[in-house]
């Protein structure tokens, strides 16, 4: 009998890693590349091997292992979409494989989580590093009984983890600090006797940490880079409120943002927070208590004080879930809850109704995801996640990527700023994402925008950096040089740049850009209404050239 439920239950298993497999792929295959995935392969594309590993990362914020792992097949020529979403897929459905297969859940919690909108949307259908280390965090809770016996590969998965973002170097490092208490406390705390140097977990770690050094060096921020922008008293504290009470809930239980909710739903997820925060006390045993209020003490901060975006709660759900793991497979676990049994008289209809209970409980902040999966997998079929594609599209049908363009900025100007001001602040680098030509470039093998790095093939990427006044005047000195453009990319106003000698009037619109566009975040369509404005403009006497008509704005 034990032998036909443990084939019964493989060809769940199975099957449901074939759908979860297909599913995938299927999503994956209607993705349009937004800009940061055509960010990374650009580097990897145009950038040399010293700016990948010395000079970018201090903008990107994340060390050089992303690009690196994009490298080859983008300056083999591969092609774009499908190597974007071979990676992604990789580390999805072998993460997928652990859940299912290795994991110590329950059935369905195992065959639920895959499908969780931040391991099977976030990380699998949009392709960032970020599903590289779910992957990294289910093989640490794979390696993490073994991790004294078997130091080193538990060692070399914290430095892969290290290697693929900031918040690698900060979640392996609060596991680190952990680990290395538990070996001190074994040797009572004998830190200057001879033979805990010579430990193999000591020295593995000593490895690790060395690792870690030279990854903070890599990516320590450049003083002008866009992601470290100084932050006030408030805003710190706010930041460091919604990591400890609410990151949780959101990542879970609620498709709203708590800045965007109605105040009764922002208490409620400040409940749910609470809530999470208990049962993770209670959950918890001394053996592994550390492992999660350290590493969250670090996040938390790390989130508050130097950068934090929405799509960082997919790390924070790949810990929890690592974390989780390691607490089902604590031996201490069975212990206390014999003891929460033993002085909790209960019938037996009682206890049993209260299993029921806890287990409905326990599902549904695994089955409220997959139900954001199901939301954003169909939007992601039926409707375009990003302008890039079918712009892209229009440029080669009527062999645009010949013409010279100028893109759309993301200025912000008061009409009350001197001159000087006003070139302090426009920052005529920063290019606007809604428009930004590098998620149309991946598509060409010229980069045909003169205000993106001058329109070197070598420069086909931005740099995160905020541009000096002398930066921006010499910006627009360098465009008045090279002459009006042939073509360009949301709005601009020439007068700026060229004075009298070029009109916005000598431009007419001829293409407006996705305005289907729909950046799908949980159930929810953001952005799309604010890009239905943007088009591409050609110069009057081009039209005919190029075989276009105007259209109506």
């Amino acid at each position: 009998m034990e032998m036909q439920n443990k084939r019964s239950s493989q060809k769940i298993e199975w099957t449901v890693f074939v759908l979860f497999a297909v599913s995938l792929a299927i999503v994956s295959f209607f993705h349009e590349p937004w800009f940061d995935e055509a960010q990374a392969w650009q580097i990897a594309r145009c950038a040399s091997l010293r700016e990948i590993l010395f000079e970018l990362p201090h903008y990107e914020g994340h060390p050089a292992l992303w690009h690196l792992m994009l490298f080859l097949p983008a300056r083999l020529g591969f092609p774009y979409e499908l190597s974007l979403a071979l990676f992604a897929f990789l580390a999805i459905s072998a993460s997928g494989w652990l859940l299912l297969f290795r994991s110590p859940f329950p059935m369905a919690v195992r065959c639920l989580l895959p499908f969780h909108y931040f391991i099977f949307y976030q990380n699998g259908v949009i392709s960032r590093p970020y599903g590289y280390m779910t992957f990294a965090f289910l093989l640490l809770a794979l390696f993490f009984e073994t991790r004294n016996e078997r130091p080193w590969r538990f060692v070399f998965t914290l430095a892969f983890l290290c290697s693929l973002s900031g918040y690698g170097i900060v979640l392996a490092g609060g596991i680190s600090v952990v680990w290395l208490m538990e070996i001190l406390g074994r040797r009572q705390w004998k830190m200057f006797n001879a033979d805990f140097w010579k430990e193999k977990s000591v020295r593995a770690l000593m490895v690790l940490l060395a690792i870690a050094i030279l990854l903070i060096l890599q990516i320590l921020p450049n003083k002008r880079a866009y992601a470290y922008t100084e932050k006030s008293l408030q805003g710190i504290l706010g930041s460091l409120f919604y990591s400890v009470f609410l990151m949780t809930s959101e990542g879970t239980l609620l498709a709203n943002t708590a800045h965007e909710g109605h105040p009764m739903l922002y208490g409620f997820m400040l409940l749910a927070g609470i809530a999470f925060l208990l049962a993770f006390l209670i959950l918890s045993t001394k053996r592994n208590r550390l492992y999660f209020f350290i590493p969250f003490l670090f996040f938390s901060l790390f989130a508050s004080v130097v950068y934090f975006g929405n799509h960082h709660l997919a790390i924070w759900i790949a810990f929890v879930i690592f974390w989780l793991w390691i607490a089902f497979r604590d031996p201490e676990k069975a212990q206390l809850l014999k003891r929460i049994s033993g002085k909790i008289k209960l019938s037996e209809r009682d206890a049993k109704a209260l299993r029921m209970l806890g287990i409905v409980v326990g599902l549904i902040p695994v089955c409220i995801p997959v139900t954001w999966t199901a939301v954003a997998s169909y939007r992601e079929v039926t409707e375009d996640y990003f302008f890039s594609k079918k712009t892209a599209e229009f440029i080669k049908s009527h062999g645009l990527e010949s013409a010279s363009f100028l893109a759309e900025w993301g200025e912000v100007i008061d009409e009350e700023w001197t001159e000087e001001e006003y070139f302090e602040n426009i920052n005529a680098n920063g290019l606007y994402v809604g428009v930004d030509p590098v998620a149309i470039l991946p598509y060409f093998d010229h980069n045909f925008c003169m205000n993106l790095n001058g329109g070197r093939d070598d420069k086909a990427f931005a740099i995160h950096r905020v541009a000096t006044a002398e930066e921006s005047r010499e910006a627009f000195r360098q465009l008045k040089e090279m002459g009006p453009p042939d073509a360009l990319l949301g709005l601009i106003e020439l007068s700026e740049i060229y004075g009298d000698e070029v009109q916005n009037g000598d431009y007419v619109p001829v293409y407006k850009m996705s305005p289907r566009f729909v950046s799908i975040w949980k159930i929810f369509k953001t952005y799309g209404d604010s890009f239905k404005s943007r088009y591409i403009y050609v110069r009057k006497d081009l039209l005919e050239k190029y075989g276009l008509e105007r259209i109506n704005e």
